[in-house]
């Protein structure tokens, strides 16, 4: 332990160090008296600290605050940055309202046991489980501030576990003659907020946070500039406007408040469509709120509705994420894709239409196509056969073809001219009388002698063979 005066400085300081930890802190005494007791008592108290007998000291400093101090030095540090006015204000008013209605004054009073007995109440008084969830998240969140800090030994609350939540109803999309029939039953402003909705895919808030300073319809593609503030994953971005948007956009600026829009800035200078009156337009178009499975149609299914139209229009998948400004491929084909909405009966009538060999052979009673075409092509031509092969057709005069069994013929010339047009590499064809062969390009020597297969010979060791190994002088 070393007591010292700075240079230029007229209080008292003390270094020290304890199981390799360095220490140096301000004894704020001019008496060096004084300044030696309070080191010693210093000394003493780290020393205990280390040792696991006392509390480090900012442990025992936030065990003495109330808990309405902590959590006003939890909520001017931990929420800077893009923490949205919403989300602070319920951290602030649920915490509070926890800390009061289950009685915590200091952090010793919060339990596990506590929380879960609050929990109970809430729900027989008809509170939701998602609701209660939120008030867990957020007192989670404070107490796991103050334990990364060194302010609490443990989180108290990190045991209890969250209440299982009920599958909210499944949203749906607009279909194009519900949505038409929508537009067509409103005031001229909500139509231009519902296609502005349904043709770019922008949330409630995104859309209440739109301005004329970052909307371009005069370019040669229409353009809009999104705030990364006021966007749900704080990115942003500039996206194309479809051609029904901008319709709208510019039917919205030609209203009689285009002046009152110009002055506040905001596209929507009267605000975005609430739920309530967006059921009553849904009433009055005469469009169900809930569909025959159960699905529920909401102001966000217009965002749903984009989704649905881009894919059912063949817009690649990658580019129908973009224009969704979705992070995963899933959620533009999975979670906000209407499947019951895409075209599948017009795609299955542009597949081709495909006739198995094995089809058309039934129907003409021949086991193969070919067959049937050959039988068909002899009885017209009388003696004449001609012969489909892989490379040429070939004619000459045979009637002997094996029924039913496949396209080989029986007949001793008609299969040597069938394997000689299939350009198989088999032995010499037997001699016998024949008709000359047609001009086909083929040649009338033997192939086996053309590629001089027929008495070849290798000397063991040669290139051609096996080293050390005797060749057949037979092959």
């Amino acid at each position: 332990m070393r007591v010292f005066q700075q240079r230029g400085c007229k209080t008292w300081r003390v270094r020290f160090s304890i199981e390799g930890r360095s220490y140096d802190e301000p004894l704020k005494t001019r008496n060096k008296e004084v300044a030696m007791e309070k080191a010693r008592t210093l000394v003493r108290e780290r020393e205990r600290e280390a040792a696991g007998i006392l509390a480090p000291k900012a442990l025992r400093e936030s065990a003495k605050e109330p808990l309405s101090n902590l959590l006003e030095l939890w909520l001017s540090n931990a929420f800077v940055g893009n923490s949205s006015h919403k989300h602070f204000k319920n951290s602030r008013n649920r915490t509070k309202r926890l800390f009061e209605e289950c009685g915590w004054r200091y952090l010793r009073d919060i339990a596990a046991t506590g929380f879960e007995a609050w929990r109970k109440t809430k729900l027989r008084e008809g509170l939701e489980p998602k609701t209660l969830n939120e008030y867990l998240g957020h007192v989670r969140c404070f107490l796991n501030w103050l334990e990364g800090r060194e302010m609490l030994a443990a989180n108290p609350l990190k045991i209890v576990k969250r209440l299982p939540v009920t599958q909210e109803d499944e949203a749906r999309a607009f279909s194009l003659e519900e949505l038409n029939r929508l537009l067509a039953g409103v005031p001229p402003y909500r139509a231009c907020v519902y296609t502005v909705a349904a043709f770019t895919g922008l949330r409630r808030a995104e859309l209440g946070a739109l301005e004329w300073s970052s909307v371009d319809l005069d370019a040669e593609v229409p353009t809009m500039r999104l705030n990364p503030s006021k966007t749900k994953n704080r990115k942003g971005g500039t996206l194309p406007i479809h051609p029904d948007a901008v319709e709208a956009l510019r039917a919205l600026w030609a209203m009689p408040g285009r002046e009152t829009a110009k002055r506040r800035g905001k596209v929507f200078y009267r605000g975005v469509t609430r739920m309530e009156r967006f059921l009553e337009d849904l009433e009055e178009a005469g469009i169900s709120e809930f569909d025959e499975a159960g699905r529920r149609l909401e102001f966000h299914g217009f965002r749903r509705t984009w989704a649905t139209f881009l894919n059912s229009g063949g817009v690649p998948p990658r580019v129908a994420m973009g224009l969704m400004r979705h992070c995963d491929m899933r959620l533009t084909m999975r979670t906000y894709t209407d499947e019951s909405l895409l075209p599948m009966a017009e795609a299955l009538k542009q597949t081709p239409s495909v006739k198995s060999s094995l089809q058309s052979s039934l129907s003409s009673g021949k086991s193969c196509q070919k067959v049937a075409i050959f039988d068909k092509k002899r009885k017209e031509d009388g003696k004449l056969t001609e012969f489909v092969t892989d490379s040429k057709s070939i004619i000459c005069e045979s009637e002997k073809v094996a029924e039913g069994v496949g396209f080989e013929p029986t007949d001793a010339f008609a299969s040597a001219v069938f394997k000689t047009a299939a350009i198989n590499h088999s032995t010499t064809p037997p001699e016998m009388d024949r008709p000359p062969l047609m001009e086909t390009g083929v040649q009338s020597t033997p192939i086996s002698a053309a590629f001089n297969h027929g008495t070849r010979s290798f000397r063991p060791g040669s290139r051609a063979g096996r080293p050390g190994r005797k060749c057949d002088r037979r092959w």
